[in-house]
């Protein structure tokens, strides 16, 4: 089995440039037209003419509601990724203590487990 190559500085400079450009991208998102109504502007969101007009609207705001969610997510997980770079614990798993590896980091900055450990906890049966 071959050693992964360690993340260089300059690799770890682009990774906290991607993660904040990422930061910025899930921050417009949820600041944009797609942000979630509030519930007391529903009243006067638009007229509702037939119980299909009503149920479209709630199916739409249940959509806006859960994109959201992830959203901020999304955003909670570039966050803590961020903070991880910024206290030295960046591409180190949550789980076993071992260096990430490089490619994982490279295709998903966020990541806070090892390949293995992710795979292990995704098996596991009950809540995550």
């Amino acid at each position: 089995m071959t050693r992964e190559r360690r993340l260089s500085n300059e690799e770890r400079n682009a990774l906290a440039r991607r993660l904040q450009l990422m930061r910025r991208q899930v921050l417009d998102e949820l600041a944009g037209p797609t942000a979630p109504v509030q519930p007391e502007s529903w009243a006067g969101a638009g007229e509702v003419h037939t119980h299909a007009d009503q149920a479209e609207a709630e199916r739409e705001q249940d959509l806006r509601f859960a994109e959201a969610a992830i959203d901020r997510a999304r955003l909670q997980a570039i966050e803590q990724a961020i903070q991880r770079l910024a206290d030295g614990r960046y591409g180190i798993c949550i789980d076993c203590g071992q260096e990430i590896a490089r490619d994982r980091l490279l295709a998903q900055p966020f990541a806070i487990r090892c390949a293995a450990c992710q795979a292990a906890m995704e098996a596991a049966p009950g809540p995550r």
